[in-house]
């Protein structure tokens, strides 16, 4: 299978994302402490301000209070302006980094499970599900950290104000906190229902994006509209809940703040214990405030944290992202191999084709076998082709030699190792498999071509083309348009050849390269790849029509026939 990666990691600068995300809580921290400082002391000095104005014989001065509003306004500013920054960025880079990661690893699955996957659903998790995953930092994070921060100083304040207002809005806080917990406990389950609808959605939206002509042409564009339109509006009832959830959450809030406030405005005023001054009582009641209002914030976290969570096991489910197989060294930047590819540097020279061993092999689709095989050699360094009528195994057999066809049985041995067996990077050095159906993506030949080999220079795609017998009829700049659309079958058949042989593997396995070409290109383009790699082993599936592409330089014509030697 084609490796389509291409350094999506690298697009965009991810300089230490978790120093500057630490950066932003620290400013979000420091901007809610001068909000709910700027807060009470404003609230005393107008108080303060407004009794000496009825006094006339005061000496209060109004020059250090009005400098500290002015200050704890501008930190409050400034600290928002940085945390906004800072956490936006570090979020955006972490997500970049996410993502880069998702698609390679997605693109390293075994054949079999990849292609169980719905191309929308896929695309779904790839974006959505990412996107989802800034609610961890933006709506839980950092909304947890500024209520711990502004509940801590907040609370000292009052305790030192009257030690009756720190434990009125402590336990408010805790039972407010503590409903919001209750309200969050269905809400992973909804989470989990709004991903799973959204995703079928999205699939059914791309499948008759890719059917549009052929709903067109049988009349059945409304219905298909009709579909996608009761599944887009199914994704409400969840969203509805959810949202509904956040709201009463900040609704309690809402309330437990105004029971607090009301319980501080009458120990305060003294009509339960005695009274305090009227501008202390002002900046008590106030500060309080603030906190309720820091608190906020965490009415949806629950929700945000359910969804975020929902939204990490998606990703997990599909590409095992945060296993401990899943390492740095083995992520690919680029190139093509078996089930993706890693960005290795080969050199053809140097590649000694791996001989091919198998016994007793046997693979079933559905409970049914589909192959086996007793006993079946090839030598290194050989050209072998597999041939036989359609649905004959071949194609399973290739998958089998990738180490890409999952539950299969018996011995399978490429130069000795077992391929489902060694690291993704040393199998990913050693085997490319093409398939019949390999992808091309929107862009330039080039760009295809370097999908294969990021560091190939200008020679050496211009020689791929030429294995390829494609230097005639395209260039290194044509646009091949959306999925290949620019070019022909034959084409794109033998693009994805050049890339095959851009890697430069040991063993090259490939699915029909002949198919849809006349018998002089057929022959060209076997006869180039074996010339441009002497040692590499190469096993080629040929269907039974196109045996007249065998060219001198095949060595061994293996025929299946029911999944079977014959």
């Amino acid at each position: 299978m084609l490796e389509v990666t291409a350094p999506v990691a690298t697009m965009m600068p991810m300089a230490r994302p978790g120093r500057r995300l630490t950066l932003g809580l620290l400013y979000a921290v420091i901007a809610a402490l001068a909000s709910a400082g700027l807060i009470g002391l404003a609230g005393w000095f107008i108080v303060r301000c407004a009794q000496t104005g009825l006094s006339s014989t005061s000496g209060f001065s109004w020059l250090y209070p009005s400098a500290g509003v002015e200050a704890l306004a501008l930190t409050r500013t400034a600290a928002r302006y940085g945390e906004r920054v800072s956490t936006h960025r570090s979020t955006l880079d972490l997500l970049a980094r996410v993502r880069g990661r998702v698609f390679a690893s997605a693109t390293r699955l075994p054949i079999g499970r990849l292609r169980a996957l719905r191309s929308g659903d896929l695309l779904d998790r790839i974006q959505a599900d990412v996107d989802t995953l800034d609610r961890a930092v933006l709506a839980v994070a950092v909304p947890g950290v500024v209520c711990t921060a502004v509940a801590a100083g907040g609370l000292t304040v009052l305790a030192i104000v009257r030690p009756f207002f720190a434990v009125a809005a402590g336990l408010m806080l805790l039972l407010v906190l503590a409903v919001d917990l209750i309200l969050s406990r269905g809400s992973r389950l909804l989470a989990q229902r709004l991903a799973q609808e959204r995703s079928q959605a999205r699939a059914r939206l791309v499948e008759a994006l890719d059917g549009r002509a052929e709903l067109a042409s049988f009349g059945a564009s409304q219905l298909a509209a009709d579909e996608l339109r009761h599944r887009f509006d199914a994704l409400d009832t969840p969203r509805k809940r959810l949202t509904a959830r956040e709201g009463a959450g900040e609704a309690i809030t809402a309330v437990g703040a105004s029971v607090t406030l009301a319980a501080i405005l009458a120990s305060g005023a003294g009509v339960v214990g005695h009274g305090l001054d009227p501008a202390i009582l002002a900046l008590a009641v106030l500060l309080a405030a603030a906190l309720f209002e820091a608190a906020r914030g965490l009415g949806s976290a629950g929700q945000a944290l359910a969804q975020a969570r929902t939204a990490w096991q998606r990703l997990r489910e599909v590409t095992g992202f945060g296993r401990r197989d899943w390492t740095d060294e083995d992520q690919p930047a680029g190139g093509a191999g078996v089930g993706g590819g890693a960005n290795v540097d080969v050199d053809a020279d140097q590649s000694l084709g791996a001989e091919v061993e198998l016994t007793d092999v046997s693979a079933r689709y559905g409970g049914s076998p589909v192959l086996e095989i007793p006993r079946l050699e090839i030598p290194p360094g050989a050209f072998a082709v597999l041939t036989g009528p359609s649905g004959a195994g071949k194609s399973t057999l290739l998958a089998v030699m990738a180490g890409e066809f999952p539950g299969g049985r018996g011995r399978v041995r490429i130069g000795g190792l077992d391929p489902s067996a060694i690291s993704y990077a040393q199998r990913v050095a050693e085997v490319t498999l093409i398939e019949q159906d390999a992808s091309i993506l929107t862009g330039t030949v080039a760009d295809n071509l370097r999908l294969a080999r990021p560091n190939a220079t200008l020679a050496e795609l211009q020689d791929a083309l030429r294995v390829a017998a494609l230097d005639t009829s395209i260039q290194l700049s044509t646009e091949v348009g959306p999925a290949g659309d620019y070019l022909s079958g034959g084409q794109r058949r033998r693009l994805t050849v050049a890339q095959g042989y851009l890697r430069h593997p040991r063993l090259l396995l490939l699915d029909e390269p002949t198919e849809g070409l006349d018998t002089a290109t057929a022959l060209r383009v076997l006869a180039n790849l074996r010339a441009a790699l002497p040692k590499t082993t190469i096993v080629a599936a040929i269907h039974d029509r196109n045996q007249a592409n065998l060219s001198a330089s095949v060595e061994q014509v293996i025929r299946l026939n029911d999944g079977r030697l014959s």
